[in-house]
């Protein structure tokens, strides 16, 4: 699945010029803006390790982002980003030695993102699009552990790093009114271990 998106991407990516049309409504060149609202979920060894021992974990959030690009022809963009991913959580409570343990784990993340967008026009101002792109990503996370009641640990962590990220979707602008749906998927590596969070988003915005 995660080499198939990827390919598609790429593909989209290196569509030959020769199929692009113009569309009356469908600017061929100039700045975009937009804005999606959708859904995030972390992909995690750790947090599948917690589900499976019975915590309960919750590996989705509301996501949102915001996006503005450069369209220089009918098939080829560049665009950035600001995107938040939500929170993430899980929760356990376990008996031990007739005492009651309990964590709570909170994690959540947020970058800026870069990437080389692929347009592929199909007809009348409706296109599949492919995209590559670095995303700068911030970090969190914060753990609370109780026995009985009482906080015996409590503590938090930050990371930062830039690693890849792609997605593929699909477009219609009509009056220079843009709307998307689409996946991505970020591949972000921290201290050794590895993080995918899949979003999925619908999203509004305007060409110039």
């Amino acid at each position: 699945m995660k080499r198939l998106i990827a390919t598609a991407a790429l593909a989209t990516l290196v569509a030959t010029p020769a199929l692009a049309q113009s569309y009356p409504g469908v600017p061929d060149e100039g700045f975009y803006l937009g804005t999606a609202i959708g859904q995030a979920k972390l992909k995690n060894d750790t947090l599948d390790l917690l589900d499976d021992l019975g915590a309960n974990t919750d590996d989705k959030d509301t996501a949102f982002k915001l996006f503005a690009g450069y369209q220089f022809n009918p098939n080829f963009a560049v665009e950035a980003s600001y995107v938040d991913f939500g929170d993430f959580t899980a929760n356990a409570a376990v008996a031990v030695n007739g005492n009651i343990v309990s964590e709570n784990i909170k994690a959540s993340a947020d970058g800026f993102g870069f990437a080389l967008v692929g347009r592929l026009p199909i007809d009348a101002g409706f296109s599949v699009f492919g995209k590559l792109g670095l995303i700068a990503w911030d970090g969190k996370v914060s753990g609370v552990a109780r026995e009985n009641g009482t906080v015996v640990f409590e503590g938090s962590d930050s990371a930062d790093d830039i690693d890849p990220f792609y997605g593929v979707g699909v477009e219609y602008v009509v009056n220079q009114v843009m709307v998307r749906a689409e996946f991505e998927r970020y591949d972000i590596s921290d201290s050794g271990e590895d993080f995918e969070i899949d979003l999925i988003s619908a999203s509004i915005g305007y060409r110039f």
